[in-house]
């Protein structure tokens, strides 16, 4: 029998199986058939003993949206004595809008033991867009030992677009991960904070870390500006032959000045040192 020849009542059912193929099928199907009927026999199963099963219903429920399963969520978000069903929770109670029961239990889980958790903490308060979460994500992308969640911080900080996280952007382009440099320049970019410039003109001169500081510094500055300062950052990367470098800034300058860099893309397809690049120059556009 495919699943389209059950009824809902016989999905809601099979959530209570004994066997765990069975249990998951049905929670995945009534998440993709977002139902508000499967709500309550959804939550009911979040008590469930088995943690992949408690994965799927949270997800489920995430899928459907309705509202009443925003208590239970948190409920079992600070509870659960499994760290990969308290980071499925806080992922899926991203998606839930304006409720303050969700924002205070995702910032109390900040204080997670577990570096998942908090990194999809960090990223569930990205997407609520609250101001609530600026202070204490800053606080998190300052001092928080894992780098996955620092970058995650930095992503959520340029979706908040709050310029009281900028100076702490600015210092996490010096992070020791080169993951936390990318996206802090990326939100620096988000905010649009001209007292970033100068740290950005530097990150734009170390290898490898051209592409989001230069798409920061298209946001921020005028487009004259921008296209002078991508044009002499092009130049110099030529010149030192830092050939993927040279590319990624044409990506940008394509978008702030068209006609230099189609002069750039032209340059470099006379040039037989940048041969194994040509297919890819000439599909910028």
């Amino acid at each position: 029998m495919s699943k389209f020849e059950k009824t809902l009542t016989q999905y809601i059912e099979e959530l209570k199986s004994e066997d765990h193929n069975t249990r998951i099928q049905a929670a995945i199907t009534l998440g993709e058939w977002g139902n508000d009927r499967a709500v309550s026999p959804l939550i009911k199963a979040l008590n469930h003993n088995d943690n992949n099963f408690r994965r799927e219903v949270a997800r489920a429920l995430k899928e459907i949206g309705n509202r009443r399963s925003i208590e239970p969520l948190v409920n079992i978000l600070l509870k659960d004595n499994s760290p990969e069903v308290r980071a499925e929770i806080a992922y899926c109670l991203g998606f839930f809008k304006d409720a303050q029961e969700e924002i205070d239990a995702l910032l109390e889980a900040l204080e997670d033991n577990h570096y998942l958790v908090r990194q999809n903490v960090v990223f569930a308060l990205g997407k609520t867009k609250r101001r609530k979460a600026v202070a204490p994500l800053i606080n998190i992308l300052k001092e928080d030992k894992n780098y996955n969640v620092r970058e995650m911080a930095a992503w959520a900080l340029g979706e908040l677009n709050d310029k009281r996280a900028t100076q702490q952007l600015i210092i996490s382009l010096n992070d020791s991960r080169v993951e936390v440099q990318r996206n802090a320049a990326f939100a620096l970019g988000r905010i649009g904070d001209e007292s970033a410039v100068e740290s950005l003109k530097k990150q734009l001169m170390k290898d490898g870390e051209v592409k989001e500081s230069a798409w920061a510094l298209s946001k921020i500055l005028k487009k004259k500006q921008a296209a002078t300062l991508l044009k002499e950052a092009f130049k110099r990367k030529k010149k030192e032959r830092i050939m993927y470098d040279c590319i990624e800034i044409i990506r940008i300058l394509i978008v702030v000045d068209r006609k230099i860099a189609t002069e750039f893309i032209e340059e470099l397809l006379n040039d037989q040192e940048f041969l194994q690049y040509h297919d890819e120059l000439k599909q910028i556009t």
